[in-house]
């Protein structure tokens, strides 16, 4: 009987050890301010906050995205305008706000 009661009690003291090491494992994968990161295809490092919720980003009017970058906090979108130009729309990935917009003129 001895023996059972101590195999029981061994058994618990592993279950709580076990679950201890699982709860710090999760709390550190979150980091220290709440945020984590995500790795994409490509390599680049993209941190997720809580989320902004949707914005919505003006664009000039019939202007199409062609490409993406991401650079720090930063992303920006190539864009090919109506008129046959081009520019780049500049975005915080933090707050989802509109930084600015660049028009790139082919002109000397």
């Amino acid at each position: 009987m001895r023996g059972l009661k101590g195999l029981v009690i061994g058994m618990g003291v592993l279950i709580v050890v076990g679950l201890t090491v699982v709860i710090v494992t999760v709390v550190k994968r979150q980091g220290s301010d709440g945020a984590s990161a995500s790795k994409s295809p490509i390599g680049v490092s993209v941190p997720i906050e809580h989320g902004f919720g949707e914005k919505r980003i003006q664009m000039p009017k019939g202007a199409k995205a062609v490409e993406t970058i991401i650079d720090g906090n930063r992303l920006a979108v190539r864009l090919d305008l109506n008129d046959g130009g081009q520019a780049l729309l500049l975005v915080d990935i933090n707050t989802g706000q509109r930084i600015g917009l660049i028009r790139l003129d082919g002109s000397k």
